[in-house]
C-alpha cells in the first residue's frame, strides 16, 4: 500500500511541475518508514547530524544534541550522553584538562551557568542572577560559556546585562569553586577567547552569530580585536567588510572564521598581512569553531570537524549518538490552542476548526469530536461549511502547494480536489449562497472564484496598491455579484463590484474617501461597509497638537436606486413606471448591483464615529466587533449599538444568520446574532481535540511551509537571485536530521539567511521548555566581600512611581545606601550561599526582609523591606543615559543638550517627549542614535527634530514664546554604531536628507527592508519575511546591506568606555562648540509696542 502512494504522488507531482518530487518522496519515504519500523530506527547509528555548539580537548569533543550535552571519542566516535533534561543546553566547554565541562543550562528555571565533570558526575551550578528569559532564534542565549581561564579556576562567560537591551552581552568571570560573578573590563562582547596564558581576550565587539543574515555588509558586519587584560588596551585586527568571527586562540596563532569568499570558512590571522583562508567548505558554513589545545572543532553542514594545527587540515569527525530521539517520539497533545480557522454549520448543531493541521468537527452540544482529515504529512487551513451543509471547503498543501479540496459529508467525507493549479499562498476561500462557486484570493494580490463541481477557476481582478493582496471580498446573497476592496493610486480603499455572467469589474466609491468591511444584508438589498469620513480632533495633553481619530462610520448603501435607503422618509405613495422602466425592470434581478448614483445612494447608519471592522450583515442589522467586543447595529434610524457578547476577538457567522461561532480568549462559544448573549453557557468543549503528532512528520511539513513562505512572501519575487528551488533541496537532508524543535529553528534559520536580507526571522513554535521561575533583582550592582558578605556598589536610580522602571532599594521608606552590606536575606545570612543572587529566587513581586549593615558584620544592622523586579534592564538603561546626559553638560558647560532613543517603536518616542521638549531651549542638541533598535519607520520622529520656528508671541511680563512651542532651532548632531538598526537606520538617513547635523560614530546595520506579516507555521512557530525595501526619491535602491555611514567615523574604543569615556560624545560636543562660536545663538529682542497706527 506504501508503494502505491508513493507512486501516486510522483506520478502526480509529474503532472504539475518538478519543484518539489525530491520533497515529496523524501516525506513520504521518511512518513512510510516510521509507520513500518520501530520509531528509533528511522534514525541513522553513525554519522549523526545537526551536532551544535562543539568543544574539543585531545581525543575527546562535547557538543550539544537534540538540547542536551554528549561527550565523544573522536577516534572510536562513541558518545556519551552527559545531561538528560526538558529545558536547552548550550555551549560546553572543556576545562584546561579536560577533566570538567562548563555549560548552560534551564534547570532552575532560568539560564544559568552549571560545571559538571567530564564523565558526568558532579553537576554544579554556579552563577544564580536572574537572566533575560527565552529570546527569539534570532537574539540567541543569555549565559553563554566562552572559556576558562589557564588555571582552571574560572570560567569566562557572555552575560546580557548591558544597558543597551537583552540581547546585548559582556564577559564575566565566575570561580569554579563558587563566588559571585565579576564583569571583566570589556564592555561588550560577542564571540571571544583568552589567550593561553590569559593576559589577552581575542573577540568581535559586535554579536550576531544568531541573525539570520548570510554575508551581510552593513555595519554590524563583525571585525575581530583583542584587549589586553594587564593594560587595558585594544588592537583591531581585522577590517574587511565581511564578516570575521568567532576567533579562537590555539597556541600563538589566533583562528577566525570569515564570509569574505561568500562561505564562512576558517582563516589565521597574520599581523600586517592577509590573512590565509585555511578550509575551503563550498555548500555549508563553518559555524561556532572552538579550540583545544592543538586543535580546532567546528560545525559545518550539521557534522563535526577536527582542524590539526600542525598538519593544517581538517576531518570530518564520524560521531554516533545512539538511544531513542525523546523529544521526536510520537506524543498525543490537546490542539485546540493552536485553532487557525472556525466556522459553524447552518444549523448550529457543528463547529467547524483546523487546528494543528487537521480539521476537527465538534459538536456544540453532544456527540463525538471528529477529526476529518488524518493527513500528518500536509495542513490543512481555512476550513468552512457550505450553506447547505453538504460539503466543507478547505486548503492543504498535502501536493506541495495549497489546493482548494472538498469534504463531501454525504458521501462519507469523500475528499474531492477541487484545484491543481496552485503557485502560491491562497487566502480564505468563502461559498457562494448557492453552493455552486467559491471566492479566494491569492498572494500574486488577484482575486478568484472557482467552480465548486468543474473546478474551473475564473480570474476576477488584480491589485497594483494593496501592500497586503485582496483580502477583503464577500458575495451577494444572489450568488453572480462580488463586492471587494482594492486600493487605488493614492491607498485609499474603495469599494469595487464584479458580476460572474458580465465579467466587468466597476469601482462603487470614489477616490476621496477610504471604504473597508464590506457585508451583504441578508435579503442582498443593502451594502454594509465602514469608512473614514469623520474628522474628528483630539489634541495632545504635551502642546498645542493633534490627530484624527475615531474616524470610522457603518455605512449602508442600497445595491440600486429601485430600492429605498434604509433612512427613507415613510409615507405610502402610488409610484408610476413608463412602460419602458416596467419591461427593464421585468428582465431584471430586484438586487442587481448599479454603480450609477452609489455614492450618493450612500447613508450613515446611526453608530457614533469610531473604530470599526469585521462587519457582518444579518436579519435586523450588522455585526461589528469594536471596543473588545461583538456588537450589533440595527437598520433602523434610531438603533443603538447592543453588545452581544464582550472579550470577543472574532466570529463567524453560519449560513442562514441563526448562529455565529465567537472566540474569546482561547474559549469558542455558539451563540445567536442578538444582544446580550452569554459565552460562557454556550462554551464549546475542547477536550476532545486531541491529535497523535509525530513530529518527525510535522517537522518536514514546517521545513516546506517555511521555505515556501519566503518564497510567497519576499519582497522580491527572485529572492535575491537565489535558486530558490535548490535551497529547499540543499537544506533536505538537515531537515531529515532533526531531532527536537530547536533543530528546525536552526534548518530554517539556515534557509532564511540564504535570501541575504534583513528582517528575515524565525520564531519558535511548539518546543520543550523548561518552566521559568519569578526570580527577583533589588536593582544594584553587588559585589562581593571577603568576610562572606556582598557590598552595594551602586544604586540605579528608578522612576518607582512607574513598574518598568521601579527600583527596589531606591524606594522610599527603603534604608539601603552605597556601601551597605547586605547580611542576610529573609532571615538567611549571605554567608550561608556561596551566590548571593540565590537568596532572591523566587521572590519578584514579593516582600523581601534584607538585613543591612555599614561594616561586614551583623554589628549594628537594621532590617528593611524591599520587593525585587523581574529586571534591571530598564533601570541600566536610565541610568546609562543620563550619565551620558551629564557628561555631556560637563563638556560643554551646559549649552547642550542630549537624547537618546532606544528604538523607533513606543519606548523610543516615550524618549522623546521625555526629553527632547524640556530641552529645546538648549543651545545645541546631541541625538543619540546608537543601540537603536528600530520599530515604526521614524518620520513622526524626524519631523519632530525638524522643527524650526515659525514666529514668537510677546505677552506683557513675559518672555517671548514661540510656534511651534518645542522646536530646537540650534546645531545638532546624531551619534550612529553599528546597532543602530531598522528604524534606527533610517532616522540617520532622514537626519542627513533633512540637513539637520553631523552623523558621528560608525556605519549603522543596514536593514532596511521591512515586515508586514505572513502566516505562523502549523505549530504556532513563523518565519518572517521581508515584504518591503527602501528606495531614495530617484528609485534606487539604498541602505540595505550597507547602512548609513557617518561624516566623522569615530570608533568608541573599549578601554575608554571601560574608563568612563565615550568618544563619540566627546567629538559630537567638540563640533557643536565650534558650530556655537562660529554661530552663536541667536537672542530676540523684542522692540517697543507701536504707539501710532
Amino acid at each position: 500500500m506504501g508503494a502505491f502512494q508513493c507512486l501516486i504522488v510522483i506520478m502526480y507531482q509529474n503532472n504539475n511541475g518538478n519543484a518539489y518530487i525530491m520533497m515529496k518522496i523524501k516525506t513520504l519515504v521518511l512518513a512510510i518508514a516510521t509507520a513500518a519500523a520501530p520509531f528509533v530506527s528511522a534514525y541513522q547509528t553513525e554519522d549523526t547530524r545537526l551536532l551544535r555548539f562543539p568543544d574539543i580537548h585531545k581525543d575527546k569533543v562535547t557538543f550539544v544534541y537534540a538540547g542536551d550535552i554528549y561527550i565523544a571519542d573522536t577516534n572510536s566516535g562513541k558518545s556519551q550522553r552527559l545531561t538528560d533534561h526538558i529545558g536547552f543546553e548550550t555551549f560546553p566547554k572543556f576545562s584546561p584538562d579536560g577533566s570538567k565541562i562548563a555549560f548552560a543550562a534551564e534547570y532552575n528555571g532560568s539560564r544559568q551557568i552549571y560545571v559538571i565533570n567530564a564523565d558526568g558526575s558532579g553537576l554544579k551550578q554556579l552563577t544564580y542572577y536572574n537572566d533575560v528569559g527565552a529570546m527569539p532564534p534570532r537574539g540567541g542565549f543569555d549565559y553563554r560559556v566562552m572559556d576558562w581561564t589557564p588555571d582552571g579556576k574560572h570560567i569566562v562567560f557572555r552575560a546580557n546585562r548591558t544597558p543597551w537591551g537583552k540581547r546585548m552581552g559582556r564577559p564575566y568571570m565566575v570561580p569554579v569553586e563558587g563566588g559571585l560573578e565579576q564583569p571583566m573590563a570589556i564592555p561588550e562582547t560577542g564571540g571571544g577567547m583568552l589567550s593561553p596564558d590569559g593576559s589577552k581576550y581575542v573577540y568581535t565587539p559586535i554579536d550576531r552569530e544568531f541573525r539570520t543574515w548570510k554575508r551581510s555588509r552593513g555595519g554590524r558586519a563583525q571585525d575581530v580585536w583583542v584587549y589586553d587584560l594587564e593594560n587595558n588596551t585594544s588592537k583591531q585586527l581585522t577590517t574587511d567588510k565581511a564578516t570575521d568571527q568567532q576567533p579562537t586562540w590555539v597556541n600563538d596563532s589566533i583562528y577566525f572564521v570569515s564570509d569574505r569568499d561568500y562561505t564562512l570558512n576558517l582563516y589565521k590571522y597574520r599581523d600586517g598581512k592577509s590573512p590565509v583562508k585555511m578550509t575551503d567548505h563550498k555548500d555549508f558554513d563553518v559555524l561556532w569553531p572552538s579550540a583545544g589545545p592543538d586543535a580546532i572543532v567546528y560545525e559545518n553542514g550539521g557534522y563535526l570537524y577536527r582542524f590539526d594545527e600542525a598538519t593544517k587540515s581538517a576531518k570530518k569527525l564520524n560521531i554516533d549518538v545512539t538511544g531513542v530521539r525523546q523529544y521526536a517520539m510520537p506524543y498525543s497533545k490537546n490542539v485546540s490552542d493552536f485553532i487557525d480557522s472556525m466556522d459553524i454549520s447552518h444549523d448550529g448543531k457543528r463547529a467547524l476548526f483546523t487546528a494543528r493541521g487537521e480539521l476537527f468537527s465538534v459538536p456544540v452540544k453532544q456527540g463525538p469530536t471528529r477529526n476529518l482529515s488524518y493527513t500528518p504529512e500536509g495542513r490543512e487551513i481555512e476550513a468552512s461549511w457550505s450553506p447547505n451543509g453538504r460539503y466543507i471547503a478547505y486548503m492543504s498543501d498535502k501536493t506541495g502547494e495549497y489546493e482548494i479540496y472538498l469534504k463531501d459529508r454525504a458521501n462519507n467525507n469523500k475528499t474531492i480536489q477541487l484545484t491543481d493549479n496552485g503557485t502560491i499562498w491562497r487566502f480564505t476561500p468563502i461559498w457562494s449562497a448557492d453552493n455552486s462557486k467559491l471566492l479566494f484570493a491569492d498572494k500574486n494580490h488577484t482575486l478568484w472564484w472557482v467552480d465548486a463541481k468543474s473546478g474551473d477557476t475564473h480570474k476576477i481582478d488584480t491589485a497594483k496598491y494593496d501592500e497586503d493582496g485582496l483580502t477583503e471580498y464577500t458575495w451577494s446573497p444572489n450568488s453572480e455579484d462580488i463586492v471587494f476592496v482594492k486600493n487605488n493610486e493614492n491607498r485609499y480603499a474603495s469599494l469595487w463590484h464584479y458580476n460572474i455572467k458580465d465579467k466587468k469589474v466597476t469601482r462603487l466609491t470614489d477616490e476621496m474617501t477610504s471604504e473597508r468591511n464590506p457585508t451583504f444584508s441578508p435579503d442582498g438589498n443593502y451594502i454594509y461597509f465602514t469608512s473614514e469620513r469623520d474628522y474628528n480632533l483630539t489634541f495632545s495633553s504635551y502642546e498645542f497638537d493633534y490627530i484624527f481619530n475615531n474616524a470610522t462610520r457603518i455605512y449602508s448603501v442600497a445595491v440600486n436606486n429601485h430600492i429605498k435607503p434604509l433612512n427613507a422618509f415613510e409615507s405610502d405613495e402610488l409610484s408610476i413606471q413608463s412602460d419602458d422602466e416596467a419591461k427593464a425592470d421585468s428582465t431584471k434581478k430586484e438586487n442587481y448591483i448599479d454603480a450609477n448614483g452609489f455614492m450618493s445612494r450612500v447613508v450613515s447608519l446611526s453608530a457614533p464615529a469610531g473604530n470599526y471592522g469585521a462587519l457582518t450583515g444579518v436579519d435586523g442589522g450588522v455585526l461589528t466587533l469594536t471596543g473588545g467586543a461583538l456588537k450589533l447595529l440595527g437598520s433602523e434610524p434610531d438603533s443603538k449599538l447592543e453588545t452581544v457578547a464582550e472579550g470577543v476577538s472574532s466570529y463567524k457567522v453560519a449560513a442562514g444568520g441563526k448562529h455565529l461561532i465567537a472566540r474569546a480568549g482561547n474559549n469558542y462559544s455558539v451563540i445567536a446574532p442578538k444582544p446580550k448573549q452569554d459565552l460562557k453557557s454556550s462554551q464549546l468543549d475542547l477536550s476532545k481535540m486531541t491529535l497523535k503528532i509525530d513530529p518527525k512528520v510535522e517537522w518536514q511539513q514546517m521545513y516546506v511551509e517555511g521555505w515556501r513562505t519566503l518564497r510567497d512572501w519576499f519582497y522580491d519575487e527572485n529572492h535575491h537571485g537565489q535558486d530558490w528551488d535548490a535551497i529547499l533541496e540543499k537544506y533536505q537532508p538537515l531537515a531529515n536530521a532533526v531531532a527536537h524543535r530547536s533543530d528546525l529553528d536552526y534548518v530554517l534559520s539556515e534557509i532564511a539567511g540564504e535570501i541575504n536580507a534583513g528582517h528575515i526571522y524565525v520564531q519558535s513554535g511548539d518546543a520543550p521548555t523548561a518552566e521559568r521561575k519569578k526570580h527577583g533583582l533589588l536593582g544594584a550592582e553587588i559585589s562581593a566581600h571577603q568576610s562572606g558578605y556582598v557590598k552595594i556598589e551602586r544604586i540605579f536610580k528608578g522612576e518607582n512611581w512607574h513598574e518598568n522602571y521601579r527600583s527596589p532599594l531606591d524606594e522610599t521608606g527603603v534604608n539601603a545606601n552605597v556601601g551597605d552590606y547586605i547580611i542576610s536575606v529573609n532571615g538567611r545570612s549571605v554567608k550561608e550561599v556561596v551566590n548571593f543572587y540565590e537568596l532572591l529566587e523566587n521572590t519578584q513581586g514579593e516582600q523581601v526582609e534584607l538585613v543591612l549593615s555599614k561594616s561586614p558584620s551583623a554589628e549594628n544592622s537594621w532590617k528593611t523591606t524591599v520587593k525585587p523586579v523581574a529586571s534591571e534592564q530598564g533601570l541600566r538603561y536610565m541610568a546609562w543615559v543620563q550619565s551620558r546626559a551629564d557628561y555631556v553638560s560637563k563638556l560643554s558647560d551646559g549649552k547642550i543638550g542630549y537624547v537618546h532613543l532606544p528604538n523607533t517603536h513606543y519606548d523610543g518616542n516615550r524618549s522623546l517627549f521625555k526629553n527632547f521638549m524640556p530641552q529645546t531651549t538648549k543651545e545645541a542638541l546631541i541625538v543619540d542614535d546608537r543601540y537603536n533598535g528600530g520599530g515604526f519607520i521614524p518620520e513622526h520622529i524626524i519631523t519632530w527634530l525638524a522643527r524650526k520656528p515659525l514666529n514668537y508671541w510677546k505677552r506683557r511680563g513675559v518672555e517671548p514664546t514661540k510656534t511651534p512651542q518645542f522646536a530646537h532651532d540650534g546645531p545638532k548632531a546624531m551619534l550612529i554604531n553599528g546597532y543602530s538598526s531598522s528604524g534606527g537606520d533610517a532616522l540617520p538617513y532622514y537626519f542627513r536628507q533633512a540637513g539637520l547635523g553631523k552623523l558621528i560614530g560608525t556605519r549603522t546595520w543596514g536593514g532596511l527592508i521591512g515586515i508586514s506579516g505572513n502566516p505562523s507555521l502549523v505549530d504556532g512557530g513563523q518565519v518572517i519575511a521581508a515584504t518591503f525595501r527602501i528606495l531614495d526619491n530617484d528609485g534606487n535602491w539604498i541602505i540595505e546591506n550597507e547602512g548609513v555611514s557617518p561624516d566623522i567615523e569615530v570608533i568608541d574604543r573599549p578601554e575608554l568606555i571601560h574608563a568612563g569615556k565615550d568618544p563619540s560624545v566627546e567629538r559630537a560636543v567638540e563640533e557643536l562648540l565650534k558650530e556655537l562660536k562660529d554661530n552663536p545663538k541667536k537672542t530676540l529682542t523684542v522692540p517697543p509696542a507701536p504707539t501710532k497706527f
